[in-house]
């Protein structure tokens, strides 16, 4: 796949960064340089040692803590590329000047930012491996139906259960999602990275979400790389029921009707398949229901959401853009969405989760907490 190939070559990009920007200019003995390059080597080889060690380059099948201090390693790697970069730019006026960085500063300075690096990655592992916390949001309408004035949904996104996040932190997300007391419980995909016979175990406290309305979801593209069938089939012992085209959960308070839809993800036909579009996740629901959708990715316009009288889209996959700088390449992937609440067009929104778990092969957050969001629809006041 594509992605995975740019996973292994950015590492060696950025390996060569280091040296070139980072390493070189300190004019080090022969030994302490190639000293200082094994230990990058080391640092940046995160992929491969995975997959010579653990199996899988982006799953291995190592305890958590080495998954997540390696993580934490490459992350400190990557972040002393970049700071090493921007100096080297911040050097260029001095050198034009004539009046060059000295030798001993550079010393000095690469030591800082080798120092900040480690610290800033530091905190994106522990952010990134921490427990969310709740996020409430309340999102009004003048059409919602009155009998579900105050409904609440928990949503969840990204759980990404794997070897590097196993039973104990699923059962600890399940106990504050149930503390909520919430009407839905709505699962926006990635769920899992794994087979059944390795991740089962791991992912079964789902079956102990509780929801007046029982607990609904949709595919993500992690869904397509792990035996879809087979957890298709375990979502459905656990009660957790995966909504696609064609077959909305419709809920019902007295003559009021709430239909909730789901699409498949692009990626279980192809890469560069386009989504189905928002309409096919309605087509056996009443023409009066309030419409909201579960789409694993954060597009509304590619899928016709506003042609389809979606009034609430619930999604994910972005993780929040992980961290500044990327944070902007995402955007530019998913139509401006990245994390939080959008008016795609008026009167209907879309809840972007960053995500309530964190994939191993990009471990870090930097200003993006993953979150259980709990949102609140409101039916707006005729005369506010």
């Amino acid at each position: 796949m594509l992605w995975k190939f740019i996973f292994q070559v950015i590492p060696v990009l950025a390996w060569c960064f280091a040296l070139m920007f980072g390493i070189w200019p300190l004019k080090l003995r022969r030994t302490a340089f190639l000293a200082f390059t094994a230990v990058l080597a080391v640092c940046f080889g995160k992929f491969a040692f995975f997959a010579l060690a653990g199996g899988d380059a982006f799953v291995p099948d190592l305890p958590p803590g080495v998954i997540w201090t390696y993580g934490g390693l490459y992350g400190a790697a990557m972040f002393f590329a970049a700071f090493a970069f921007a100096a080297r730019l911040l050097d260029l006026p001095f050198a034009l000047a004539r009046r060059p960085v000295t030798v001993r500063t550079k010393r000095v300075r690469a030591v800082a930012l080798a120092l900040l690096a480690a610290a800033v990655a530091t905190w994106g592992m522990y952010e990134g491996v921490r427990m969310p916390d709740v996020t409430r949001v309340e999102i009004a309408w003048d059409e919602l139906p009155p009998s579900f004035d105050g409904y609440r949904i928990v949503h969840l996104s990204d759980l990404h259960c794997s070897t590097a996040a196993r039973r104990g932190r699923i059962e600890r997300i399940v106990a504050r999602v149930n503390a909520l007391d919430a009407d839905l419980v709505a699962i926006t995909g990635d769920f899992v990275d794994g087979r059944v016979a390795d991740r089962g175990h791991d992912l079964a406290p789902l079956a102990d979400l509780k929801a007046r309305d029982g607990v609904v979801g949709c595919t993500g593209n992690h869904e397509a790389y792990w035996e879809w069938p087979a957890w298709w089939d375990r979502f459905h012992r656990w009660k957790v029921d995966i909504l696609s085209e064609g077959a909305p959960r419709v809920i019902r308070r007295g003559g009021d009707a709430l239909a909730v839809g789901g699409l498949t993800d692009p990626a279980f036909r192809g890469h560069r398949a386009p989504p189905s579009p928002a309409r096919d996740a309605f087509a056996d629901a009443p023409a009066n229901a309030f419409r909201i959708l579960l789409f694993h990715r954060p597009l509304t316009a590619e899928i016709g959401a506003a042609a389809a009288d979606v009034r609430l889209q619930l999604s994910g996959h972005t993780h929040g853009g992980a961290f500044p700088v990327i944070h902007w390449l995402v955007a530019r992937a998913n139509e401006g969405h990245v994390r939080g609440l959008y008016e795609f067009a008026q009167g209907r929104f879309l809840y972007n989760s960053p995500g309530t778990g964190q994939w191993a092969g990009f471990p870090l957050r930097l200003f993006n907490p993953a979150e259980i969001t709990e949102i609140t629809l409101r039916r707006r006041r005729r005369d506010a």
